[in-house]
Order: structure tokens, then C-alpha cells, then sequence
């Protein structure tokens, strides 16, 4: 059986801020959803999850995960919050005692880590599943270590120890092979080699890495794998580091997108969150933002300066474009939402044209209401749809005009002025 524990217990104090570290917002989910995905989708026996710092928030937010939470009082260091972890191994919840002589191999990753890819992490694993392997490690030759622990070797290239960079001679901050903080143990290969680490060291903690250390003077054999794009080991512990996380997260699923067939005409001004679905032949003009949940048809076309939220759906062929914002709605086939308008809470139909300066005032200080376009509609510009109400099947809007609520507008109507009267059937 395979155990994950991933260690998310710190505050991040370069974060700046009273938010636990893991919970900060990243392509529009917590850090740590994209850490725990990329160990969900290893098919884990047992997901554990080690928390210390605002610890309440963090269970919260991850509920209904089929999580087990391990907590780590104190904070004393790596090789204790992963102690706390493994310690948890079969207990349906922190504190239980673990099942009697389990001894499952045990993947232990950081938290912060979320360009981690699933398919590096297996990578791993296959490494550790070779013949003697005890403990297996995370590399990377970086271009610049600092920062991290460096690796060391002995002349046949087997590792006989990791130096923290506090704790490191000259000579051994030269080394460019580096600790990523990603390891996999036998749980009773960690339990034996922690029973002998201390806390002596420039930090006055209990390292994981001398975890590795103390196995390997013990005979144990450690493995390794080497990540060959250091981007994907990036960590986040500060505000601007989280943003290069972004930066290459957000790269790597532009990237996707494109191979699926969307046009994404400026990746670098463009900004799509984390489970946004785009159909193939759809083209993404620049400065667009597009918010997780929201689902993007085939052959739309969004942007340029387009703010698509959350609940927002478009089917084929819509048309939205400059400086348009659309939340919690519904758009139908070949409806265009071309200039300066806003969509909110609202159905809109096939075929309809939402005229420049649209405003669909869907809040009245207190509740929020839906606003319904019909098929074929015309909305001339500046027209103000107060919610609720109902713009029928090819009615028309006259320009300016604003539709109070509950004053429906029927099927072929035309209404003008303020408020909006009837005109003519069309």
C-alpha cells in the first residue's frame, strides 16, 4: 500500500499575512490543491495530511476529501511533522493509533510545491520500487542552489548525505544537486533511522533530511530520482514566489489548451484559473480573464478584455468581447455580448444581441436576481435590465432604455424610454 502525507503545517511567515501559507489562492484554488491532486492521482491507500499554524482553516476548506489530518503541535522541524504523519498511518482520524505492523511505503511532499507534476512523482516511485530501495529522494541540478540542501555522494554516486545550506562549508554550497523536499520512505525504515537524529544544527530542528542521512549510515540504500525542469520543483513561501508559481502554471496549461485546439493568441496577457473548459476552434484574444467553473463552448470567441466569472457558462459560438463581464450565467448558441456590458445572473438565449453598455442590474442591495433574454432578442445599447424580469423571444430594446423589474417585455415587443413602454409589436 502506498500512504501520502504531505506537510502543510507551517504559517509561511514571508507570506506577510495571518493566512496559513498552504490556503493563499493560486489559479484559483489553495496551494495545497494542487500538492494534494498531484498525490490524489497516484491512487494513495491513505491521504494524510500534516497541520499545525490556523489548522481549523485548513481542515475546513479541504472537507469531504477523505483526508486523514495528522496534527503537529509544535512546530520542530521537517522530520517531526513527517513523525506526525506516519504516525497517523491507518488512523481514521489524528491521535488513533496506527494499524499494527503496517509498513507501507510512504510518499512525503511538501505543501508548497504545486507545479509538481503526478507523472515525476510516479517517476519516483518507480525508482524506489527497485530491488533495496529503503528510502528514495527528489534531485535537481539547479543553475542556482542557494537556498537549498545539497546533495552529497561517494565515489560510486550513491548519496551519503544532504547538508542543509545554513549548515554547509563553501565547498559544499558549490554543489548544484539539491533536496527538493520530496522523499519516499518505508515506514519502518524513517521510524529507525528518526529514533537517532537530533537537534543540533543552525536551526535547532529535526530535519528530514538527516532522516536520510541516519538511514543511510544505517545500511539502508537511497534512491534517487532527478527532476530535469527545476521550474517544476518552484516553492512558494513568499508572495512573489507564489506569483512565479503562476506564472509557470499557468504556462504549462495555456499550453494545454492550444494542443486541444483552443487559439490562445497572448499567452502572457492571458489569465485562466485552474478547471476552466474551452472547446476546440474557440479563440482567446489578449487580456482576458477567465475564473475557475467557468465553460467555454466551441467556436466562441472572448476578448479582447473580457472577465468571465465563476457559474459562467457559453455555448458554441458565442461572441464575447471588450470590456465585458459575465458572471453566474448562461449564454446560447451564436449570441453576441460584443462591447462594455454586464451579464449577470442571467439566461440568455440563442441568436440574441446584447447591445454596447448592456447592464443587467441584477442586485438591489440585498438579494440578487436573474434576468432572462429569449431566443432572437435585440437589446439596444445602454439598455438596463433590472432583475428579475423577462425579455421575450426576438423582442427589442430601444436604445437607453431601462426595463424595470417585473415588467416583462413579451414575445416580439418593442419597448423604449424611461422606464421602457411598449412601442409596436415587431
Amino acid at each position: 500500500m502506498l500512504v501520502t502525507v504531505i506537510l502543510a503545517a507551517g504559517k509561511g511567515t514571508r507570506m506577510c499575512s495571518e493566512l496559513p501559507k498552504v490556503l493563499h489562492p493560486l489559479l484559483g484554488v489553495p496551494v495545497l490543491e494542487h500538492s494534494l491532486e498531484s498525490a490524489e492521482a497516484l491512487g494513495p491507500g491513505q491521504k494524510i495530511v500534516v497541520v499545525g499554524y490556523a489548522r481549523e482553516k485548513v481542515i475546513e476548506a479541504f472537507q469531504g476529501r477523505g483526508i486523514t489530518w495528522a496534527v503537529q503541535e509544535e512546530q520542530l522541524g521537517t522530520a517531526h511533522a513527517a513523525r506526525c504523519g506516519i504516525g497517523a498511518i491507518g488512523a481514521a482520524s489524528p491521535g488513533a493509533p496506527p494499524a499494527a505492523g503496517a509498513d507501507p511505503d510512504v510518499l512525503v511532499l511538501n505543501g508548497d510545491l504545486p507545479a509538481l507534476r503526478a507523472d515525476t512523482l510516479r517517476a519516483l516511485l518507480a525508482e524506489h520500487a527497485r530491488p533495496g530501495a529503503h528510502v528514495s529522494i527528489l534531485t535537481c541540478s539547479m543553475a542556482d542552489p542557494s537556498g537549498y540542501g545539497r546533495i552529497l555522494r561517494d565515489a560510486r554516486g550513491l548519496v551519503t548525505g544532504i547538508v542543509e545550506e545554513k549548515d554547509a562549508e563553501e565547498a559544499t554550497r558549490r554543489l548544484r544537486e539539491v533536496n527538493v523536499g520530496t522523499y519516499v520512505f518505508r515506514a519502518s525504515a524513517f521510524r529507525e533511522a528518526y529514533a537517532r537524529i537530533d537537534r543540533q544544527n543552525a536551526q535547532g530542528e529535526l530535519y528530514l533530511t538527516d532522516v536520510v542521512v541516519q538511514a543511510a549510515r544505517g545500511g539502508r540504500t537511497v534512491a534517487t530520482f532527478e527532476v530535469e525542469d527545476e521550474r517544476e520543483v518552484a516553492q512558494v513561501n513568499s508572495r512573489a514566489e507564489l506569483a512565479r508559481a503562476s506564472e509557470i502554471l499557468r504556462e504549462r496549461m495555456l499550453d494545454e489548451y492550444m494542443g486541444s485546439g483552443v487559439t490562445i493568441d497572448d499567452p502572457g496577457s492571458t489569465y485562466i484559473e485552474k478547471g476552466v473548459r474551452i472547446g476546440a476552434g474557440t479563440r482567446i484574444l489578449p487580456f482576458t480573464v477567465i475564473q475557475r467553473g467557468v465553460e467555454i463552448g466551441a467556436g466562441c470567441e472572448v476578448g479582447p478584455f473580457t472577465h468571465l466569472r465563476p457559474g459562467t457558462r457559453l455555448a458554441d459560438g458565442v461572441s464575447v468581447g471588450n470590456f465585458v463581464e459575465v458572471k453566474a450565467s448562461r449564454i446560447g448558441r451564436k449570441t453576441k455580448v460584443r462591447h462594455l456590458s454586464y451579464v449577470g445572473d442571467g439566461i440568455v438565449g440563442e441568436g440574441v444581441n446584447i447591445g454596447a453598455g448592456t447592464i443587467f442590474a441584477n442586485y438591489d442591495g440585498k438579494t440578487k436576481s436573474t434576468t432572462v433574454v429569449k431566443d432572437g432578442a435585440f437589446i439596444g445599447s445602454g439598455t438596463v435590465l433590472v432583475a428579475p424580469v423577462t425579455v421575450g423571444a426576438r423582442a427589442v430594446t430601444g436604445a437607453g432604455s431601462v426595463v424595470l423589474k417585473n415588467r416583462d417585455v413579451g414575445d416580439g415587443e418593442v419597448v423604449v424610454g424611461v422606464p421602457a413602454k411598449a412601442l409596436k409589436k415587431a
